[in-house]
């Protein structure tokens, strides 16, 4: 238990870190002042703003009905805000989106099929001037074909909020982003032991209007222990038709406009999650997928994207604590498929 509150504190402490850092750059700074929650009185919402994507990091997911339609006004200044702060690293917003994985079985590698469903949202509220409150909340749900290996589940789930600041800092060319994540993963939600706490702290630096460099550090408490990962991503809009955007080693995309209605492009992911079992272990699941991807927009606002891909160097593990895995066996490379639909907002 000591341990588990240190680790606990030590993550929390890695994000409180950053925003203090930011606020010491920022004293020095005459002009800066504290700012209050922005609310446009005229259409009664706050204003919106997409927040950074990690992928990669494994961190999206989101809920609205189907028959929710965005007010204008929010619609208008979330691309507004998101075309001159210079702070995101896609080239749209999704307010709402939903995806289906479908994994297939490799005769050669005999890889485990599964199925993977994913809703997530953005939503990002401007405080002040080039400063931004990110919610980025997200559900999966994994359904594992376990038929051969007993000691693997059927199904784990996973339920997340994270909550970030992106801040400007002295410098224009800079800018600072800190997001903490509050998480339940496990074959039950909310069971003992399925709470983990993450952190992630990455610094923007502006080379042109067009280019944009991010590197920084990214941290959870995983059932297996405390996951770090140094992160580098890249924002560059190469031309009107062609964009490379993502942080690695969670995401990396490429992303060409064929017309009015058709885009594609290719990515590469890179998974690792970790699920309490209710026999108290836990299981570890380790992908690096390679895809392509082709999307359709059936309306201005309405995404269809349909993304064959390759899984490599998997991984399905199952421990007790820390790293002492009872099981270490590869999942299988293999094949997958993907299908999403989204309610998005070119930029």
């Amino acid at each position: 238990m000591l341990i588990h509150l240190q680790n606990s504190y030590s993550t929390f402490g890695f994000v409180a870190s950053g925003i203090y850092w930011y606020y010491k750059q920022r004293s020095c700074d005459t002009g800066y002042h504290r700012g209050r929650l922005f609310f446009n009185q005229r259409t009664g919402y706050n204003r919106l703003l997409r927040p950074l994507l990690f992928n990669t990091i494994t961190f999206h997911i989101y809920y609205m009905p189907n028959h929710t339609h965005l007010p204008a006004g929010i619609l208008g200044a979330c691309c507004m805000l998101l075309l001159t702060g210079q702070l995101f690293a896609q080239p749209y917003v999704d307010p709402l989106q939903v995806s289906l994985t479908r994994g297939f079985r490799n005769k050669q590698a005999q890889a485990t099929p599964f199925t993977r469903l994913w809703v997530g949202s953005d939503i990002p509220l401007q405080l002040k001037k080039n400063t931004y409150l990110l919610l980025s909340p997200f559900y999966e749900h994994w359904q594992i074909d376990s038929a051969n290996t007993p000691e693997i589940v059927p199904k784990v789930q996973g339920l997340a909020l994270p909550v970030g600041l992106i801040l400007p800092l002295a410098n224009p060319n800079w800018s600072l982003t800190v997001v903490a994540t509050f998480r339940w993963a496990g074959e039950t939600l909310f069971a003992t032991n399925t709470f983990q706490l993450g952190g992630v702290a990455f610094a923007s630096y502006a080379l042109q209007p067009t280019q944009k460099i991010r590197f920084g550090m990214y941290m959870n408490q995983e059932a297996f222990g405390i996951f770090i990962v140094p992160l580098f991503g890249v924002d560059w809009r190469i031309n009107s038709n062609n964009y490379l955007f993502g942080i690695l080693p969670g995401r990396l995309s490429y992303e060409h406009q064929w017309n009015k209605l058709l885009y594609w492009g290719a990515t590469f992911r890179s998974l690792t999650n970790s699920y309490r079992l209710n026999n108290g272990h836990y299981l570890r699941l380790d992908d690096n997928q390679v895809s392509v991807y082709i999307d359709y927009y059936a309306a201005k606002n309405i995404c269809i994207t349909l993304e064959p891909g390759y899984g490599l160097f998997r991984k399905l593990r199952t421990g007790i604590n820390d790293k002492n895995y009872l099981t270490n066996r590869p999942w299988g490379d293999g094949a997958f498929i993907k299908l999403s639909a989204a309610y998005r907002i070119r930029l």
